[in-house]
Protein backbone atom coordinates (compact mmCIF):
# COMPACT_ATOMS: atom_id res chain seq x y z
CA UNK A 1 0.00 0.00 0.00
CA UNK A 2 1.47 3.05 -1.01
CA UNK A 3 1.85 6.41 1.00
CA UNK A 4 -1.54 8.01 -0.75
CA UNK A 5 -3.82 4.86 -0.18
CA UNK A 6 -3.00 5.33 3.49
CA UNK A 7 -4.20 8.55 3.34
CA UNK A 8 -7.04 7.91 1.86
CA UNK A 9 -7.51 4.63 4.45
CA UNK A 10 -6.99 6.82 8.06
CA UNK A 11 -9.74 9.63 6.12
CA UNK A 12 -12.26 7.32 5.10
CA UNK A 13 -11.69 5.82 9.34
CA UNK A 14 -13.06 9.51 10.52
CA UNK A 15 -16.44 10.49 10.91
CA UNK A 16 -18.02 11.38 7.28
CA UNK A 17 -18.44 14.58 8.96
CA UNK A 18 -14.79 15.29 10.31
CA UNK A 19 -13.62 14.37 6.87
CA UNK A 20 -11.75 17.15 4.76
CA UNK A 21 -13.54 18.06 1.68
CA UNK A 22 -11.39 17.47 -1.21
CA UNK A 23 -12.49 19.48 -4.46
CA UNK A 24 -10.46 20.30 -7.32
CA UNK A 25 -10.13 23.81 -7.54
CA UNK A 26 -10.57 23.90 -12.06
CA UNK A 27 -14.22 22.84 -10.97
CA UNK A 28 -14.60 25.73 -8.85
CA UNK A 29 -16.10 29.02 -11.30
CA UNK A 30 -14.82 31.70 -9.52
CA UNK A 31 -17.09 34.31 -11.12
CA UNK A 32 -19.73 32.64 -8.98
CA UNK A 33 -17.47 33.23 -5.65
CA UNK A 34 -18.84 36.60 -4.11
CA UNK A 35 -16.24 38.18 -2.50
CA UNK A 36 -18.45 41.03 -1.58
CA UNK A 37 -18.54 41.57 2.24
CA UNK A 38 -22.25 41.18 3.98
CA UNK A 39 -22.37 45.44 3.75
CA UNK A 40 -21.50 45.37 0.21
CA UNK A 41 -24.29 42.91 -0.78
CA UNK A 42 -27.00 44.91 1.89
CA UNK A 43 -25.98 48.25 -0.02
CA UNK A 44 -25.37 47.25 -3.39
CA UNK A 45 -22.01 48.06 -3.82
CA UNK A 46 -21.57 47.86 -7.54
CA UNK A 47 -25.08 49.91 -8.48
CA UNK A 48 -24.14 53.48 -9.21
CA UNK A 49 -25.61 54.46 -13.17
CA UNK A 50 -25.19 57.46 -12.22
CA UNK A 51 -21.32 56.46 -12.04
CA UNK A 52 -21.16 59.73 -8.97
CA UNK A 53 -18.55 59.51 -6.82
CA UNK A 54 -20.31 60.91 -3.67
CA UNK A 55 -22.74 57.81 -3.70
CA UNK A 56 -19.84 55.30 -4.13
CA UNK A 57 -18.53 56.85 -1.18
CA UNK A 58 -22.20 56.66 0.92
CA UNK A 59 -22.56 53.35 -0.07
CA UNK A 60 -18.92 52.38 0.83
CA UNK A 61 -19.55 54.28 4.44
CA UNK A 62 -22.79 52.53 4.73
CA UNK A 63 -21.31 48.93 3.79
CA UNK A 64 -18.82 49.89 6.38
CA UNK A 65 -20.99 50.48 9.33
CA UNK A 66 -23.05 47.36 8.44
CA UNK A 67 -19.98 44.99 8.61
CA UNK A 68 -19.01 46.74 11.92
CA UNK A 69 -22.32 45.21 13.19
CA UNK A 70 -21.99 41.75 11.75
CA UNK A 71 -18.18 41.65 13.00
CA UNK A 72 -20.21 41.88 16.16
CA UNK A 73 -22.82 39.62 15.74
CA UNK A 74 -20.21 36.83 15.57
CA UNK A 75 -18.16 37.94 18.32
CA UNK A 76 -21.32 37.67 20.38
CA UNK A 77 -22.57 34.80 19.05
CA UNK A 78 -19.15 33.36 19.67
CA UNK A 79 -18.67 34.28 23.17
CA UNK A 80 -22.26 33.80 24.31
CA UNK A 81 -23.51 37.11 24.59
CA UNK A 82 -25.69 37.29 21.78
CA UNK A 83 -29.49 37.58 23.84
CA UNK A 84 -32.71 38.49 21.72
CA UNK A 85 -32.60 41.96 22.70
CA UNK A 86 -29.23 42.49 21.27
CA UNK A 87 -30.08 40.81 18.24
CA UNK A 88 -32.87 43.37 17.35
CA UNK A 89 -31.13 46.03 18.02
CA UNK A 90 -28.44 44.77 15.37
CA UNK A 91 -30.80 44.21 13.17
CA UNK A 92 -32.75 46.97 13.48
CA UNK A 93 -29.91 49.21 12.86
CA UNK A 94 -28.76 47.33 9.63
CA UNK A 95 -32.67 48.62 8.32
CA UNK A 96 -31.90 51.77 9.44
CA UNK A 97 -28.16 52.27 7.95
CA UNK A 98 -30.01 50.77 4.80
CA UNK A 99 -32.85 53.22 4.99
CA UNK A 100 -29.92 56.25 5.27
CA UNK A 101 -28.04 54.94 2.34
CA UNK A 102 -30.96 54.86 0.14
CA UNK A 103 -32.22 58.17 1.29
CA UNK A 104 -28.62 59.66 0.95
CA UNK A 105 -28.32 58.45 -2.25
CA UNK A 106 -31.65 59.95 -3.46
CA UNK A 107 -30.33 63.26 -1.90
CA UNK A 108 -26.97 63.41 -3.69
CA UNK A 109 -29.39 61.90 -7.24
CA UNK A 110 -32.33 63.87 -7.18
CA UNK A 111 -33.17 66.52 -9.48
CA UNK A 112 -36.52 68.56 -10.00
CA UNK A 113 -36.85 67.95 -13.68
CA UNK A 114 -35.89 64.20 -13.48
CA UNK A 115 -32.43 65.07 -15.30
CA UNK A 116 -28.68 65.01 -13.71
Amino acid sequence: MNTEEKNLETINEKPTLEQPTIVDEQLIDMSKVSTESRGEKLVGINFNPSRDNDVDTVKRACAYLIDVIEKHRENCMHDGSLTTNKEFLMNHALGEIINAQMNVVKVLTFTEDGSK
